[in-house]
């Protein structure tokens, strides 16, 4: 898991990559709309910036706010540890 700073059509997000596959990347992105994982095409990846932030801390924030916004199963599993 790394996190990265995602330049998308509305805008810059922080997500945390969980899983790349073939054709998808699996992202968990800051979101009021709750915290969830979301698939976007490999072809995205291109907008991906590393950031030099430590997952672990980067995963507390997004426990944090899984609680205020709410939490999908799958996220939460990711989340975990």
């Amino acid at each position: 898991m790394q996190v990265v700073r995602y330049h998308s059509d509305i805008g810059n997000h922080i997500v945390l990559v969980a899983k790349t596959g073939r054709k998808f990347i699996s992202i968990i992105p800051m979101d009021s709309s709750g915290i969830r994982v979301r698939k976007v095409p490999l072809s995205e990846e291109r907008y991906f910036k590393e950031l030099d932030y430590p997952v672990k801390k980067a995963k507390k924030i997004f426990r944090q706010a899984a609680k205020n916004f709410g939490v999908t199963k799958t996220a939460r599993q990711l989340l975990k540890g």
